[in-house]
């Protein structure tokens, strides 16, 4: 039997993160993972943004995900000696008047102000983008290549010896007391970042997961933009094409790109973009999140050497760093965990 303190099962961004951050605390970790083709990780846009959703608020825990959260990724890069992580401005135009108006107020507001770069009242009059009432431009904002960061940490995690393609039988598992048995593994704890596999994982039969089918399209423009554009969807410029999304669709949980998918996407960037879009990829993935947008992160009721940290939806790229070094905390020096992302909530 191979002897590790810790399993991870699942190498998307939240298996490879918290393998790292364990890692750093000085814990033999071994990685199980069954390589999925599609995965949430591999078409993720990757997109992190501190001010999100129809009303433009400041997302949940920002001040304490976006201060560090570049400097967190830069330094990963460094690690793994490969480029993934791009700072960008996100603008933001505003839908009418009162929105214009309200942004005006929030700018001289103490807790907005790290987040807002500046705002326009007029259009920034980039070609064929429309936005006749200006908009907002964030910052402590970017994305992350999410398929190279994975791909880059699986290569590290082979040549230290902690990675195995295995698909992992639930029936396998064997728990006892002080030990966890799987295959010919031993350790002191297992951790399941399956993402939206834990929703047909029978130990984790008690979280409610809410699945979100997402789909996105790569594609070819004459527009000439450095920022992202939020507005319903993304508009992301990034190496020679612009990507477009995202749908969200709580009811066909499989991961097969659509024509529905690929109509809605288009129609809304209409309403954005008066150019034409050429088609070059389309992609689709599910996002693991949870009906009260809040991850599970910590350890099961009644196994205590049995673990999840999943759920974290469409803000991966933020919560998880945050998140991985807290459960890497909880686990070797028992630090408290957030009460709002207990598994048991």
């Amino acid at each position: 039997m191979q002897k590790r303190d810790i399993l991870i099962v699942g190498q998307g961004l939240a298996g490879s993160l918290l393998a790292l951050e364990l890692e750093k605390r000085e814990k033999n970790v071994m990685i199980l993972d069954n390589n999925p083709i599609v995965s949430s990780s591999k078409v993720a846009a990757g997109l992190y943004n501190p001010i999100t959703g129809r009303k433009m608020a400041k997302t949940w825990l920002a001040d304490e995900l976006f201060p560090n959260l570049s400097k967190y990724y830069q330094d990963l890069e460094k690690k793994m000696n490969t480029r993934f992580h791009f700072s960008k401005t996100i603008y933001r135009p505003f839908n009418n008047i009162e929105e214009q108006n309200d942004w005006s107020l929030r700018t001289m507001e103490l807790g907005y102000a790290p987040y807002i770069k500046s705002t326009s009242s007029h259009s920034i009059e980039v070609d064929q983008l429309l936005d006749p009432l200006g908009g907002v431009f964030v910052n402590n904002s970017g994305m992350v290549d999410v398929a190279t960061l994975v791909s880059e940490c699986k290569k590290y995690f082979k040549a230290q010896d902690s990675y195995i393609e295995w698909s992992v039988p639930s029936e396998a598992l064997e728990m006892e007391e002080e030990k966890i048995k799987l295959g010919s593994f031993v350790a002191n704890q297992i951790i399941f970042c399956e993402g939206p596999m834990a929703a047909i994982n029978p130990l984790w039969s008690d979280l409610k997961f809410r699945l979100v089918k997402g789909e996105i399209l790569d594609g070819s423009c004459s527009l000439t933009i450095d920022h992202v554009v939020s507005k319903g969807i993304f508009m992301l410029p990034y190496k020679n094409y612009l990507r477009v999304g995202s749908t969200y669709d709580n009811h066909n949980q499989n991961e097969e790109p659509t024509e529905k998918g690929s109509r809605e996407l288009l129609n809304r960037l209409s309403k954005l973009y008066s150019g034409n879009l050429r088609v070059l990829k389309h992609q689709a993935g599910l996002r693991p999140a949870t009906f009260d947008r809040r991850p599970f992160v910590g350890f099961h009721h009644k196994h205590k050497n049995v673990a999840i940290f999943n759920g974290f939806g469409s803000k991966g790229v933020s919560l998880i760093p945050y998140f991985a070094m807290s459960l890497a905390d909880h686990i070797c020096f028992g630090k408290k965990m957030p009460l709002e992302v207990n598994p048991l909530r």
